[in-house]
C-alpha cells in the first residue's frame, strides 16, 4: 500500500514533441497521471473539445506546413468564437528534422502600453 501526501502538488499535461532520424517525427500525449500515448495529432484544456473536433475533421497524415498551419489557424479561430475564456495570443511552433523552432503569433491582445506617471 502507497500513501502520499502532497502539499500543494500540480497536476500537468504535456504534448511532447521530436524527430528521430529513423522514425521520422514522433506526437507523444502524456497526462497528468503519467500516461502515455503516442498521437497524430492532440491539444488538451478546454479548448480542446473544439480543437480536437476541427482536427478530427481536418487534419491527414502527410500534410504541408501550409496546410497544417491552415488547419492550426481554424483551430484558433475556432476556440475564440466558442471559448468564453479563450486566451488572446497563440504561438505557433514547428518541430521537424530542423529542430524545434517558433513560427508564428496569433495575437488578438498586443501588450499595452503603460502611460508614465
Amino acid at each position: 500500500m502507497f500513501i502520499f501526501l502532497l502539499a500543494n502538488p500540480y497536476f500537468v499535461n504535456i504534448l511532447l514533441a521530436g524527430y528521430d532520424k529513423e522514425t521520422g517525427p514522433s506526437l507523444f500525449y502524456i497526462d497528468y497521471i503519467a500516461t502515455l500515448h503516442k498521437v497524430d495529432k492532440g491539444a488538451f484544456g478546454y479548448g480542446s473539445y473544439f480543437s480536437l473536433a476541427m482536427m478530427d475533421r481536418h487534419y491527414k497524415s502527410g500534410m504541408t506546413v501550409e496546410e497544417a498551419i491552415d488547419l492550426v489557424d481554424k483551430c484558433i479561430m475556432e476556440i475564440r468564437s466558442r471559448l468564453v475564456v479563450a486566451p488572446p495570443n497563440f504561438v505557433i511552433k514547428i518541430v521537424d528534422k530542423d529542430g524545434a523552432r517558433e513560427y508564428a503569433w496569433r495575437e488578438s491582445v498586443k501588450d499595452a502600453a503603460v502611460p508614465s506617471a
